[in-house]
């Protein structure tokens, strides 16, 4: 079984990241369960098509819930279940999310899966949101980000994370890329030594898609970006340069803006 979680700053896209990813492995012929680590729980809605009932609210009605009530598959058969977390401004998500997937994990519900992607919310920053990989749930992280100082700045962020953590990263993904950026975000990829896994256009595919609650993979399947994403997903299968990265200083991600300029 392949386990990985996908960080970064928040709205960077990760889960348009990770939901096409999990369409393009289950159109492959993997059995593949995509988990929303967000409270918001609106990971799976490009892939089923709507919001589903996330398992902490399942839970507090009972506390092992029949997998069928908060288990759906959507797009290519991909399962998806939603973690959930408290009320805006009551409790702790990261308390949360390790209560829901430690009971995925003691029900023995990824076990049946050959791919199993973790979408998790933010920044590192909250030790209760990097239970993912510090807990070993995934193996691997990996980072999206886009060429914006902040993005990078988080993306930084993480790997001084990771590193203190010894998790290791399998690469970056470089979501609405441009050829301005493209260079800035190179940069910091041989800074940090973590590989870039691929790029995805800045394009209004991806936000026509977004619209349509559905992945590219899905509404735009003979696109260049659909070609993207499925490029990255069967970089994230099949590599094996998984390392612990470095990080650089607020300053030195500062002075590659300037570099770029």
């Amino acid at each position: 079984m392949k386990t990985f979680a996908v960080y970064g700053k928040g709205g960077i896209g990760k889960s348009t990241i990770s939901s096409n990813i999990a369409a393009c492995l289950s159109g492959d012929g993997l059995n593949t369960m995509l988990v929303g680590c967000d409270p918001k729980a609106d990971t799976a809605i490009n892939i089923v098509g709507r919001r589903i009932r996330p398992l902490l609210d399942i839970m507090k009605e009972s506390r092992r819930p029949d997998p069928s009530l908060f288990i759906v598959k959507g797009y290519n058969g991909v399962s998806c279940v939603e973690i959930g977390g408290p009320e805006p401004g009551i409790g702790c998500a990261g308390r949360g999310l390790i209560i829901g997937i430690r009971h995925l994990i003691q029900e023995g519900l990824l076990k049946e899966y050959d791919v199993v992607i973790f979408d998790v919310p933010a920044d590192i920053v909250c030790g209760g949101l990097a239970v993912v990989v510090k807990e070993g749930y995934a193996e691997v992280a990996l980072i999206a980000t886009s060429d914006e100082f902040m993005s990078l700045y988080a993306a930084n962020n993480l790997c001084r994370g990771f590193k203190t953590l010894r998790v290791k990263v399998g690469g970056i993904v470089y979501n609405r890329g441009s050829p301005e950026g493209r260079e800035y975000v190179k940069r910091l990829s041989e800074r940090i030594g973590i590989p870039q896994l691929g790029e995805i256009p800045s394009s209004d595919v991806v936000k026509k898609s977004d619209r349509m609650n559905k992945t590219v993979i899905e509404a735009f399947p003979l696109s260049a970006e659909a070609d993207a994403f499925r490029a990255i997903a069967r970089r994230v299968l099949g590599s094996t340069a998984c390392a612990i990265p470095n990080f650089i200083t607020e300053n030195e991600v500062g002075l590659l803006g300037n570099e770029r300029a």
